[in-house]
């Protein structure tokens, strides 16, 4: 099947007008807007069989023709859906399976028994206005502005995204345009195709936190393959947490953003050693922004939640802890505004855009204007996996030198452990798809026990700092006294925790590497 690429971008009814004037557009123009209104219907089983296999199947009519799609495999980062599609002209608004040609989709829909169990699951009704653009240095794009409504028995949500879809040229050139159109016009990424939204109304849901995958490597990939492979798949786990993260569901979502954070400046320092540093800095430069503008909030989540709330149920009827439980809350939703202010923002756009065109076009390859690339990974020929089996064995020796005297560590030396411990896993993360599975698993876990076991005790030590930013307000000897107890508990907390800090620091020492 051809592979559909496009970007999508979620805008605000009111920019329309705005987007539609826009001297760019215009000019990049090389035929008039053709408006139509596209009515589609997408089928399913009643325990969505298709869906589950990650298929899409529509009936769409545009005037009196009628166009059956399926629509498959692929994935989305940052706006960008690629996907294999396949397409063909029916008659009428009637399924027809016979000229399908793609082997995998004649034996699912030679199934007579899911076949006779399609029916029509939800409905998209919009008008498009599409044209053609012509771009700079060369590669043409279809513009399409999609407004409009989904619709599954008597719910309804509103649609307004608009659809960069290339026909010829690269994928970073549509970054490149949404980038030109963004100085313009506000809008947001969007990771949610019209089928995805559509299920979701249907079956009443949301999406869940999304945690971070495997990233999907092979022994022979090169150093910038791997690279590449392995920051598309933090851009991923990044940005789909982002809704859930706006829309204030759940504490998790904030998590994985910090997560997927981590993990991609991670990857940005453990490929700085086969890479040339300078092109790897300004984005390495943005991610911490982003980090510096999440971490408060959730730094409060943690103390709050973990902290604050099985003391106060420890201690209900101190009027201390109630008062500092209500001022750390209202510090925490001032840092969740704060972070989501950012998210919100047209620079965390941009950058999301930047990444995704830097990735697309291999940025850290371009230094025309510095010194020629020091490319580990093409001048000496070495593959992704021999980078990390050096990698891995280094930062295994160097952990093992580090945790000597574990017992008389001090805060600070904890922290700086905790943070090797991070990066380590991350590493051994990335590259676990170059090893097998049953060899990869054990040292992750172990290696994660320790390094959660050691993030737990930073917590505690985080109190302190805390607890410096509330203010004394009303009954200040109350108060005083639950800080008091707060730092108690939390030193307490890491108390215990030193006993298995020692049994899983021993497990690490123990475990046996896997490249």
């Amino acid at each position: 099947m051809p592979i559909e690429t496009e970007l999508k971008l979620r805008l605000s009814p009111d920019a329309v007008a705005r987007l539609q004037r826009n001297t760019l557009l215009k000019s990049l123009s090389i035929s008039k807007p053709i408006t139509q209104r596209l009515y589609s219907i997408y089928y399913d089983t009643p325990k969505l069989d298709l869906n589950r296999h990650g298929i899409g199947l529509r009936l769409r009519r545009s005037g009196r023709r009628w166009v059956q799609t399926i629509k498959g495999g692929g994935g989305v980062t940052a706006g960008l859906h690629q996907r294999d599609e396949w397409e063909l002209p029916v008659l009428k608004e009637q399924l027809d399976f016979t000229k399908i040609t793609d082997p995998t989709l004649i034996k699912l829909f030679s199934s007579v028994e899911l076949r006779d169990q399609l029916r029509p699951i939800f409905t998209t009704d919009f008008k498009r206005s599409a044209r053609m653009l012509h771009l700079p240095d060369g590669g043409e794009v279809e513009f399409c502005l999609d407004r409009g409504e989904i619709i599954s028995g008597d719910d309804r949500i509103a649609l307004c995204e608009v659809e960069l879809e290339l026909k010829s040229g690269r994928t970073g050139q549509l970054f490149q345009l949404a980038l030109e159109l963004l100085n313009c016009v506000p809008f947001r990424l969007e990771n949610v195709s019209k089928a995805e939204r559509g299920y979701m109304l249907c079956l009443n849901d949301d999406s869940l936190p999304v945690k971070s995958r495997q990233v999907k490597l092979n022994p022979e990939m090169s150093v910038s393959a791997a690279f590449k492979a392995i920051n598309w798949n933090c851009l991923n786990h990044l940005h789909a947490n982002e809704s859930g993260m706006l829309a204030d569901q759940d504490a998790e979502y904030l998590h994985q953003m910090r997560v997927a954070l981590r993990r991609q400046r991670s990857a940005m320092n453990i490929f700085s050693k086969a890479l040339f540093k300078d092109a790897l800095s300004p984005m390495a430069r943005e991610l911490k922004w982003l980090n510096s503008q999440l971490g408060p909030a959730r730094d409060w989540d943690v103390f709050v939640m973990e902290t604050l709330v099985p003391m106060c149920a420890s201690f209900p009827e101190h009027p201390g802890m109630a008062a500092l439980q209500d001022m750390c809350n209202q510090l925490r939703r001032r840092h969740h505004e704060s972070a989501c202010h950012a998210i919100e923002s047209i620079h965390y756009v941009q950058l999301m855009l930047q990444m995704g065109e830097w990735l697309s076009e291999e940025g850290w390859l371009d230094q025309a204007d510095t010194e020629p690339i020091k490319m580990v990974g093409t001048q000496s020929g070495m593959t992704a996996k021999e980078l990390a089996d050096g990698l891995l064995a280094n930062r295994h020796r160097k952990m093992i030198k580090h945790g000597k005297g574990l017992t008389s560590f001090s805060v600070a030396e904890l922290h700086d452990l905790r943070i090797v411990a991070k990066k380590q896993r991350y590493a051994a993360e990335f590259f676990a798809g170059f090893y097998p599975p049953s060899k990869t698993r054990r040292y992750i876990r172990i290696l994660s026990t320790l390094q959660s076991t050691l993030g737990a005790m930073n917590d505690t030590a985080n109190a302190k700092r805390l607890l410096s930013e509330v203010p004394l307000e009303g009954d200040a000897r109350s108060q005083q006294e639950a800080f008091g107890m707060v730092l108690g508990w939390s030193e307490g907390l890491a108390s215990l925790k030193k006993t298995e800090l020692e049994r899983a620091w021993m497990q690490f020492i123990k475990v046996k590497p896997f490249w």
